[in-house]
This record gives structure tokens, sequence and C-alpha cells, in this order.
């Protein structure tokens, strides 16, 4: 069982060999950006670079994955939003929202993958990346619709939007949805295998069970059935404490959900068991960035004996993650195979 095959097969529910170990979270880190020689923040830009920098999370760190981009501002550069900030250890900030009036929500209209912001960019390095490839999964990741909404509009404006606009917030969203459609469209065409969708605010502390059934659930449902209808696979990672949200995250129709080291791992295999995949949930702050590899490996362990499908980061790598521990986290999969 390749890689390929083993990523596949655990997000298909069926039995693997032993839980792989992929990132279906950002990867970029300075030692990888070094390996390789592409840097941010051009390689958030170059097609060429966004590839060598992805490719080198498993040809150097020994990932069993291959994931582009790396920020999470990808999706807003196509709408208009401005972006900068940026440097060598810092992922690009939207400075200026492009749908913060009904006006500008009137005007807008889906932007072209291939064409509009920085998506070429990704699809120009996952045409260059699939060729690479053999029996290694490659996955692409966009911003799902709740939190594009929310960089579009402006966070604070659209979480009070959900008590005090929602018609408008709405509208921001079935926009924001339908554009996640179609860069994952592109993106399988490309040669994707796994479209992640990230979202950093539609965790339970910013919306109640009954307001992520009405502003996130439905739209992610819409993204998770367009990527199935192409014959590829989907990741659904909430940032922070999803307890309260978790059964309505299980019907949104993703092959996995991914969850933060803030959640119990145990707990969330145990509640998506026969539903999805679970994937998680090493810490990437407490762990992989500060500790050392024996922890990082025995951390590992305890996922896999909690019950965890993928075995990967809680959420993306920090940027200065020593490679050791990268490393480290992979090792320690193969190890249990082993029965090490």
């Amino acid at each position: 069982m390749d890689m390929k095959e083993r990523l596949m097969a655990a997000l298909d529910g069926e039995k693997v060999d032993r839980p792989p170990c992929a990132s279906p979270l950002q990867t970029g880190t300075l030692d990888l950006m070094e390996a390789s020689g592409a840097w941010w923040p051009e390689a958030h830009r170059d097609a060429g670079k966004m590839a060598r920098l992805a490719l080198a999370a498993h040809t150097v760190a020994g990932i069993e994955s291959v994931r582009v981009p790396f920020d999470v501002s990808m999706d807003a550069s196509a709408f208009g939003a401005v972006t900068g900030m940026e440097t060598v250890k810092r992922h690009p900030a939207i400075l200026e929202r492009p749908m913060t009036t009904e006006e500008e929500l009137r005007a807008a209209s889906v932007p072209d993958p291939l064409a509009d912001g920085r998506a070429p960019a990704v699809l120009g390095a996952l045409e260059e990346l699939s060729p690479q490839l053999d029996g290694v999964p490659l996955i692409f990741a966009t911003v799902s619709p709740f939190m594009l909404a929310c960089q579009l509009r402006g966070d604070e404006m659209a979480i009070m939007d959900v008590a005090y606009d929602p018609d408008f917030l709405k509208g921001i969203l079935d926009i924001a949805a339908r554009w996640n459609i179609e860069f994952s469209r592109a993106a399988i065409a490309a040669g994707a295998d796994v479209v992640t969708m990230v979202d950093a605010t539609s965790s339970g502390t910013i919306l109640s069970p009954q307001q992520y059934a009405e502003f996130a659930l439905p739209y992610q449902k819409r993204v998770a059935a367009a990527v199935a209808a192409e014959g590829g696979r989907s990741v659904l990672h909430i940032c922070g404490e999803t307890h309260q949200n978790l059964a309505l995250m299980a019907e949104v129709g993703a092959d996995g959900i991914s969850v933060d080291q803030v959640m119990d791992i145990a707990w969330v295999a145990e509640r998506l068991r026969g539903v999805c995949a679970a994937l998680g949930n090493v810490s990437p702050t407490t762990t992989l960035l500060s500790g050392s590899p024996a922890e990082v490996k025995a951390e590992v362990g305890r996922c896999i004996d909690a019950g965890t499908d993928v075995v990967c980061p809680g959420c993306g790598f920090a940027s200065e993650t020593p490679l050791a521990n990268m490393r480290a986290m992979t090792e320690a999969a193969l190890d249990r195979a082993r029965g090490a």
C-alpha cells in the first residue's frame, strides 16, 4: 500500500495497514525553505517556488503528502482583497476588504481561478507537482465559505451580521461557496487528490450550533458535494474548540474532519466512527514547535492509541518548526507499523 492508497483508503473508511502521516494543513517552514531554495513571500506567488517548497515537506521532512498553498489569504486575493505585510516568517495579511457594502456585493462575481489573484500560482504549482508524485497524495486547500466571508467583509462586521444583517452575510456566503467550488474543481483538474476546507472562524467559541447550522453547514455541504462529484476527497478543518458543533460538522459530507490540538482526539474519533475519518491532532506549538523529537513521537503514539485515522498536526506547521520534529512525526507512525 503506497502513501496515496493509504490516505485515500483512510478517508474512504477502509482498512489500512497503519494510519498515514499526512498534512492537510500548511507545511512551509524555514528549514524547508532553506532546503528547497524556495522562500516566503515569493513562494506564495510563484508557482515553481510554491511547488518546490511544498514538495520538500515530503522529500526532506518525510510527510506522506504534498500540500499547497501555504497561506489563507489566497482565496480573498482572487476577489481583489489587498494583501501585504508578509515576511519570510509571516503569511500575507488582508489589508483591504473588497465586500464591505451592499453595493460591493451586488457588483461582485465569482472570480476566475485561472486568472484572478494568486489562484493561478496555486493551480500552476499543482500542475507542476502532479507528474512528479508517484504514489504520494496531492492536497489542495481552500478557505471555507464562512471564513472567506469574514475575510471579504471583515471579521468583526461579519460576526455582527450573523445577528443584525444575516441576509447580507448570506449573500457573501453564497458567492464564497461558489468560488470554493470553482477553485476546487480547477484544483482537481490540475491534479489535486484531496481538498481541504480551512476554517479558523466557525468554531464553537464563535458560532453556536444554531448559528453554525445556518451560516456554515449549508455552504460547506455544497463544497464537499462538488468535490465528491469531481472524484476528489474532502477534509474539513476548523480551528479551536469544536465540541458543540462536531455533530453538525459530521453532516457536511466531508471524507475527513481535522481537529485542533485543543480537542480530545479519542472523543472525536469515537463520534466520527462510521461517519468519516478523524484527523489529528499533534500540537503544532507545544510539541512540534517547542518539543523534542522524542516528545513528538510520544504524542503521535497517543494520537494513534486514541484512534486517529490520519496522523497530522492540529493546525498548520509554524514556520520555525524544527525539521527534526517534522521527521519525527512520520517516523513515529512508521515505528508503530514495525512494532518498534
